[in-house]
């Protein structure tokens, strides 16, 4: 099934801020989710992604994403859930070399910080690198960096698109 022919079960804002971290928080996530995230670009020239979410308690979820970039940090995201054959399907997509297929796995730790979630992944993708990300309501919202952020934090780095997830996965061909 392709794009083309998908009918999005929501679309939104997402607003997110992004940060480099020098170690994971020594606090305790509140949990932890294993990603294999894949990306392809479409015939329209439209990078897709599917990834799966596992956790052990709560089992396997699969989502396609197509994001387009409004501003620095905020993008507008279509979003869907896959079954699994779909999901199958998209990884046989992806393997295709006119898709340009690319792949990432991360581990995310997530966090809860009075009303928002702060989500840490950390990159198994063969380098070493830790990104907490934090989505936001408003562009005005008002947020405050957790001691548990603060004190592994090196850098903000969001809306460069150098730590997009997609341009940190790497290329099938070269897996």
């Amino acid at each position: 099934q392709c794009s083309e022919d998908m009918k999005w079960e929501a679309e939104v804002i997402e607003i997110e801020k992004k940060f480099i971290l020098k170690s994971l928080p020594q606090r305790e996530p509140d949990y932890i989710f294993d990603i294999d995230q894949y990306y392809y670009k479409n015939s329209q020239g439209i990078w897709e992604r599917a990834r799966t979410y596992h956790n052990e308690l709560l089992g396997d979820r699969w989502v396609h994403t197509i994001k387009k970039s409004v501003s620095k940090g905020v993008n507008l995201e279509d979003e869907r859930d896959l079954s699994r054959q779909e999901w199958e399907d998209f990884i046989k997509k992806c393997k295709k070399p006119q898709n340009q297929g690319r792949f990432i796995q991360k581990r995310r730790h997530v966090f809860s910080h009075f009303d928002l979630k702060w989500e840490v992944d950390e990159f198994l993708s063969g380098y070493s690198l830790i990104i907490a990300e934090l989505e936001i309501p408003s562009p005005r919202h008002r947020y405050e960096i957790p001691d548990f952020i603060s004190q592994v934090l090196l850098l903000e780095v969001t809306g460069l698109k150098q730590f997009s997830n997609r341009n940190l996965s790497l290329p099938l061909n070269e897996l």
